[in-house]
């Protein structure tokens, strides 16, 4: 079991947040030319059309090219298609290729835009390098390792925008997830003291024609010392930028065309610092031609305001190519609080930029702590059951009382049931030690549906999924997720009322369901070990939990020899 921290996402504590860039600042002007200079002088190559269109006059190192190739299933030319130019010099050793590409129509934002090289020999399109659009979208700009002989810019067209994949370290990505996410955040990095990126990129994450890698570099309160760490990295400029470089060195060591940053759970003095430190990073990376996105917690309702803590999402989202908002535990005031939430997001962000976390997990309410749990652990707490009789009560052919411990509505219980309100499945408990009552709220893919209802509403720029590896003990909310994400509609289910109902069953003997949380069992008539199950649905799965329970045979009646008579 994880603990999260009441309505945040991986980490713990409060908080809320937002982080950007202060327009207009651009404090990291002489780095950027420093990696520049690093990386190599680029070569610069503008394919506006006033310089292409010549035909056999094309003297650039890309050319116009009047090749008919289709574009993939679920992408759109952005650009024309251009072909290397066989009496131009494109590369040399140890530099890069700047390429720059006139779109066909103006883009508001780089999101969906890539640039795709044609592979001949296999006939497709690959992802080569991200395509960053210029102030007035009508320009993007790659950079290449090499020079790929076919080029072209592709727009992703998915209706329900970015699909994003969080996975732990080393994990396997979900089958049902690969033909349909667009980017792959691997948790494979922590900031260290030293200003330094801790950790080794996921070697489970395999290249893909149809998804981009950006590791995340993780930071929360669930590690002891690791807010204190940021804290003190973003403790003054010079600190800053430091951890700015070294973090550009590992992106660039790894290989890869963007990064994520989620440090939660900071403080709300930290909100400029955080800021500048956004704003660093990426206008270096940028640079670069490549992408920064970042893990924000969401802000928080209070009584008269939504307080977004220590991140500034508005000066963030200026900064940064996407934000995503991390799971909201508190399912008790989800549909309550989130629509106002985003309401007031939208109202300061580009909404595209936004992307709503859905998560797998169940998460367990109750005091002042909010527990992330398992669909299977969840269910676990479920299924106990409770024999209400002492051991050698247990004989055969009598009537044993049985009950779900934690469903047991003469216990007082709810048992599992829908909660409209709530748009969930759910069931409240008592704690064994302690006393109290816990909710458990079950996520899976009737909740989720009604979660993913909020991204067209208000807009959102995708949907991100908090765990999307091949877990078996987590909800399968797939089924809810893919038809979104092909249709970008949700579909809104509630589970047969019958679904959730109990069942029992047993080795020997009879049982009776008392439609309360609890069965009579009419022990057998031999004696020995006979087991009892208790079956239960969250509507979408079933789960079973088994006792076994000793049956023994009846004391025979004691007797006492009476006295004889005289003596």
């Amino acid at each position: 079991m994880m603990r999260g921290g009441g309505r945040l996402p991986w980490g713990a504590g409060g908080g809320n947040q937002v982080f950007g860039g202060r327009p207009g600042q651009r404090p990291m002007a002489r780095i950027a030319a420093l990696a520049a200079i690093l990386v190599g002088v680029a070569l610069l190559v503008w394919f506006g059309y006033g310089r292409v269109c010549g035909g056999g006059d094309c003297v650039e190192v890309y050319c116009p090219s009047d090749r008919n190739i289709a574009a993939p299933d679920g992408y759109e030319f952005a650009s024309r298609i251009f072909e290397l130019n066989p009496k131009a010099q494109a590369t040399q050793p140890g530099f890069d290729l700047q390429v720059q590409a006139a779109l066909l129509k103006p883009a508001s934002d780089g999101r969906m835009l890539s640039f795709f090289r044609y592979d001949e020999a296999a006939k497709r399109w690959e992802p080569v390098a991200p395509a960053v659009p210029d102030a007035q979208g009508a320009v993007v700009t790659g950079t290449f390792k090499d020079a790929p002989a076919v080029i072209a810019v592709l727009r992703r067209n998915t209706p329900a925008g970015e699909v994003v994949a969080y996975l732990p370290h080393n994990a396997t990505l979900n089958q049902q997830a690969i033909p349909h996410v667009t980017i792959v955040h691997p948790i494979d990095f922590a900031p260290a003291a030293d200003g330094g990126v801790a950790g080794e990129l996921s070697r489970t994450v395999p290249k893909s024609t149809t998804y981009e890698v950006y590791p995340v570099i993780a930071a929360n309160a669930s590690v002891p010392g690791q807010v204190a760490v940021v804290e003190s990295l973003l403790a003054d400029a010079r600190s800053r930028t430091n951890h700015v470089q070294q973090i550009v060195a590992k992106v660039n060591e790894a290989g890869v065309n963007g990064i994520d940053i989620a440090y939660l759970d900071l403080p709300a003095t930290q909100r400029t610092s955080f800021t500048l430190f956004i704003g660093e990073l990426a206008e270096v990376l940028h640079a670069q031609g490549k992408k920064v996105t970042v893990t924000l917690p969401s802000p928080i309702k209070t009584q008269n305001r939504i307080d977004e803590g220590a991140y500034d999402y508005q000066a963030i989202a200026e900064r940064v190519d996407l934000i995503k908002i991390a799971p909201y535990r508190d399912q008790a005031t989800f549909r309550l609080v989130m629509p106002e939430v985003l309401a007031f997001l939208t109202g300061r962000v580009q909404p595209s930029k936004l992307v709503l976390t859905v998560s797998p997990y169940a998460t367990e309410t109750g005091g002042e702590t909010i527990n992330r749990l398992t669909l299977v652990d969840a269910m676990n707490i479920a299924t106990r059951i409770s024999i209400r009789a002492q051991a050698e009560a247990i004989t055969v052919s009598t009537q044993v009382n049985v009950a779900g411990t934690n469903i047991d509505r003469d216990e007082g219980l709810t048992g599992i049931r829908w909660y409209p309100e709530t748009a969930t499945v759910a069931f409240s408990y008592k704690q064994a030690q302690g006393g109290g009552s816990r909710t458990i709220y079950l996520e899976n893919v009737f909740s989720v549906g009604f979660k993913l209802e909020l991204i067209p509403t208000y807009r959102l720029g995708g949907v991100a999924i908090e765990d999307a590896s091949e877990n078996v003990l987590l909800g399968d909310i797939w089924p809810a997720l893919i038809p979104f994400v092909t249709s970008g509609l949700p579909t809104l289910m509630q589970p047969n009322a019958e679904d959730l109902k109990p069942k029992w069953s047993v080795s020997g003997g009879t049982i009776e369901d008392t439609g309360r949380g609890s069965a009579r069992w009419f022990t057998p008539a031999e004696p020995g070990t006979y087991t009892v199950s208790l079956t239960l649905s969250d509507g979408a799965a079933l789960f079973e939990n088994s006792v076994d329970v000793v049956v023994r045979p009846r004391q025979a009646a004691s007797t006492t020899p009476s006295p004889t008579a005289g003596n």
